[in-house]
């Protein structure tokens, strides 16, 4: 009953986002929905939106709030897409190159913020202003267009957008279950003073765990470069929002974290959301079904984690108001 109840649990927002949504576009003569095309159009939606999260994830779930990593996918889309396409638009020296620049842009992150002796969020946002100016500089401010170039394109169709996505799933399991600086991040995210302590070196714990994060971002860029064309930034932090729209998964993982873990918790956010918002899209135009997308994902987001948080409270007052009083002994 322990493992049922887990895998319901892990299951049940997708699950229910699924019906709810093929009930309502079947309802307004959108029979697209749940149809095998239609997930071959949603897969490279979900695995942009989940290694993205993870990104954010893995910093967000030790304690740092990182403003730097969709710098570091930009400026390391830039380079590699401009640098795969000098090498004959190999699509394997594209990925190579996506994993290697954003690894060293993230721990250009983690160096400034350990030796820097800066706050996470002071830090994170000057690498990001950095990492934003340097992408009008180079390759005249062009940015970079992979649209039509189909070997390298083909990271945000079906089925090679799976790649970059299970890759991002495996860094983040490994780094959360498997590695020593994954648990003790855990400590120091929960008493920083006691973990460092006992003996845990908060500076090495930052490099790698965003070693880790730099792979992951690595994966996101894949999809992020090849999904359409990438200009330089010429707005201070115009990278932070379109990175963070990608946020509201990790709160889904965090709270199904009790049933999954916040892994598969992560994947099960960005698929609910992500058939929220194909359906939505679906059922009304394009314009007005992001709108109202956002407008529902915002609601739905905080009413699951209130429920999540509160729910067991309000279950036991309910019962406590149903129960019968005691009997007052003579």
């Amino acid at each position: 009953m322990k493992i049922v109840k887990r895998i319901v649990g892990a299951l049940f927002l997708p699950v229910a986002m699924f019906v709810i949504m093929f009930i309502a576009c079947r309802a307004a003569g959108k029979t697209y929905f749940g149809t095998w095309t239609m997930w071959q159009t949603l897969i490279p939606s979900i695995a942009a939106s989940m290694t993205s999260a993870m990104g954010i994830g893995i910093q967000f779930k030790n304690g740092r709030m990182d403003f730097s990593g969709g710098a570091i996918m930009l400026l390391a889309a830039i380079f590699a897409g401009r640098l795969a396409q000098a090498a004959d638009n190999s699509p394997v020296v594209f990925a190579l190159l996506c994993l290697v620049f954003c690894v060293v842009l993230s721990v250009g992150t983690a160096l400034l913020y350990v030796y820097g002796r800066l706050p996470i969020v002071i830090s994170t946002i000057g690498i990001a202003l950095l990492y934003e100016s340097i992408t009008p500089l180079i390759y005249g401010g062009a940015g970079v267009n992979l649209v039509a170039t189909p070997s390298l394109s083909q990271f945000s169709r079906f089925p090679v957008a799976v790649i970059p996505l299970v890759g991002a799933f495996a860094v983040y399991a490994v780094y959360s279950y498997l590695t020593v600086a994954g648990k003790q991040s855990r400590l120091l995210s929960n008493n920083q003073s006691a973990a460092v302590n006992i003996g845990i070196s908060e500076g090495k714990n930052v490099i790698i765990t965003y070693i880790f994060s730099g792979l992951i971002f690595g994966f996101a860029t894949m999809l992020y470069a090849s999904s359409g064309i990438l200009k330089a930034s010429f707005s201070s932090l115009s990278t932070v929002g379109s990175l963070f729209s990608n946020i509201l998964p990790v709160f889904i993982g965090l709270m199904l974290a009790g049933f999954c873990g916040d892994t598969i918790g992560t994947l099960m956010g960005s698929i609910t959301l992500c058939l929220m918002s194909f359906g939505l899209q679906a059922i009304f135009s394009a314009e007005l079904g992001s709108a109202i997308s956002l407008v529902i994902t915002g609601v739905f987001v905080l009413v699951i984690n209130t429920v999540s948080s509160r729910g067991g409270v309000w279950i036991a007052a309910i019962k406590k108001s149903f129960s019968k009083p005691p009997k007052v002994a003579a």
